[in-house]
């Protein structure tokens, strides 16, 4: 079951392993917001101390802001193929010419997981967490949409299926992914959940 939290207009996402109650968290908040974030998770029960492991659904400021820190605090971070540094680089380059985001803790790439969806599907499963992840591109190339076996979708930014253009030919195909796996309830980052 999806747990989540919302703040800066945020939702952030969590996951807890049958194994060890460890937390899967997908995306990682704004940047320079380490002590927001963590008072938002208490708010639904859970410490920062209890996420694991973490994924974005897109490297941009508002899904990927944390990461930095999320590394430097020992949770192990993942970035799949479509997830490039170039991807990171721009996020970065836009985070560090706002002078709110000084503070701004940069991606240690050293100490980032990268790893192929299908093999973190593979790795996540003997962690206890229960679902896994695909490639979305109908909002950026570096998109990913996890989803549970509960039949739950956390999509990031892709454009709710009444939103997607005519010739947007991506976005359907994505939805019609989501939809053939069976998903019934989706988990937008910006706006309420909804069935399908």
């Amino acid at each position: 079951m999806v747990e989540y939290f919302r703040y800066h207009n945020t939702n952030c996402f969590f996951l807890e392993s049958s194994i060890d109650k460890g937390l899967l968290a997908i995306d990682a908040g704004w940047p320079c917001t380490l002590y927001e974030y963590q008072r938002a998770l208490k708010t639904i029960g859970y410490s920062f101390k209890n996420i694991k492991w973490a994924i974005v659904t897109h490297f941009h400021m508002d899904h990927a802001g944390l990461v930095g820190e999320f590394i430097k605090e020992g949770i192990t971070c993942y970035a799949f193929e479509n997830q490039t540094f170039k991807d990171m680089d721009e996020m970065e380059r836009t985070i560090l010419k706002n002078k709110e985001y000084s503070a701004y803790q940069k991606i240690d790439r050293n100490r980032l997981k990268t790893t192929s969806i299908s093999d973190f599907n593979n790795e996540i499963k003997t962690l206890g967490i229960n679902g896994e992840a695909i490639i979305t591109k109908g909002h950026s190339t570096d998109s990913i949409t996890f989803l549970t076996n509960d039949y739950e979708a956390i999509i990031g930014d892709l454009a709710p299926i009444n939103q997607i253009m005519e010739n947007d030919i991506v976005s359907k195909e994505n939805w019609n992914e989501i939809k053939h796996r069976g998903m019934k309830r989706v988990y937008p980052s910006h706006a309420e959940i909804f069935n399908i």
